[in-house]
């Protein structure tokens, strides 16, 4: 093919793809509530937490001998409809005239139940961010597809092997990274960073910067779950062997608390949670290089070393 016809054949590609990626798109854009139910699951799970603690720990236990009459009175009503605030069952006639957020936070719980909007489009730039996100995720069979016909055509027979062997499970193992951070590295990340507030400091969350940090914790999740591919990949390349991967074990494991400090806020249990699945994948791909160049080096594709090497 001439240089023209690659980049014809590049768009019809790249058409396709964002047809795809638009159609998909355009299905979630006609469920909001979902959508926005699925992005801030990791908040209110933490919420729930958050209040359950402070509610045994501290509202439970306190001392009203000296508090007025409405004071009492509210205090009261939070116990007798705690389930419910638990849960934001909080429609029923019971509630009118009663704001649990404003009843929580004047017993000095800092925690709002609902993330804010600063500015009119900052909820709806949100939700069509994430629409765009979910619409790649559901037509990626079709853009990867699309990505591999245009690919795959200047591959030789050997390199297509190659990369259909490594590609299952370096979705697989970025989808796994992704669940990881969505699922444990976010809920525990909130839960510890709000404990750190002042009972007296109100918080507040924009629905802007939680995204941002969702979204930033979940996809380096995922690209830090491709170590193991990539730790082979270099093995099969000849870039690397395991004797050098255990040689430099020690770099290894400060450049993942370093990465873990860079890719998480500033606070030891999100880089511990964002550390410890590097370290075992590290293991994981040490293993697999080990196993794949006893193999490599049966059939002799493995040079000897220089003499003086190790």
């Amino acid at each position: 093919m001439t240089f023209r016809e690659h980049l014809d054949e590049l768009r019809k590609r790249l058409v396709v793809s964002i047809l795809a990626v638009m159609a998909a798109m355009f299905i979630f854009l006609m469920a909001k509530d979902r959508i926005m139910s699925v992005v801030t699951a990791p908040y209110r799970n933490t919420w729930a937490k958050t209040a359950q603690s402070w509610y045994e720990e501290s509202f439970s236990k306190a001392d009203l001998s000296k508090a007025d009459a409405q004071v009492k009175r509210d205090y009261a009503f939070i116990k007798d409809h705690w389930d419910q605030i638990l849960k934001g069952e909080t429609d029923g006639p019971e509630f009118t005239g009663r704001n649990p957020e404003n009843l929580l936070k004047n017993f000095n719980f800092p925690l709002p139940r609902h993330l804010i909007s600063i500015t009119p489009l900052q909820d709806m730039v949100t939700y069509m961010i994430a629409a765009v996100i979910a619409g790649i995720v559901l037509a990626s069979p079709i853009v990867l597809h699309q990505v591999w016909s245009f690919i795959g055509a200047g591959l030789v027979e050997k390199e297509k092997r190659a990369v259909l062997a490594y590609l299952p499970f370096s979705i697989l193992l970025f989808l796994l990274g992704s669940a990881f951070g969505y699922f444990v590295m976010v809920p525990y990340a909130l839960l510890f960073l709000t404990g750190l507030t002042d009972p007296l400091v109100q918080t507040t969350l924009t629905i802007r910067d939680y995204f941002r940090f969702l979204f930033a914790s979940t996809v380096a999740l995922g690209f830090v779950f491709q170590l193991p591919v990539i730790m082979l990949g270099l093995v099969r390349l000849g870039i690397c062997t395991p004797s050098l991967y255990l040689k430099y074990w020690r770099h290894a494991i400060l450049t993942m608390f370093l990465l873990g400090a860079i890719l998480t806020p500033p606070d030891p249990i999100t880089q511990l949670l964002m550390a410890t699945p590097m370290l075992i994948l590290y293991g994981v791909g040490l293993v697999l290089s080990l196993v794949t160049f006893s193999r490599m080096k049966a059939k002799g594709l493995v040079e000897p070393p220089i003499e003086g090497e190790e």
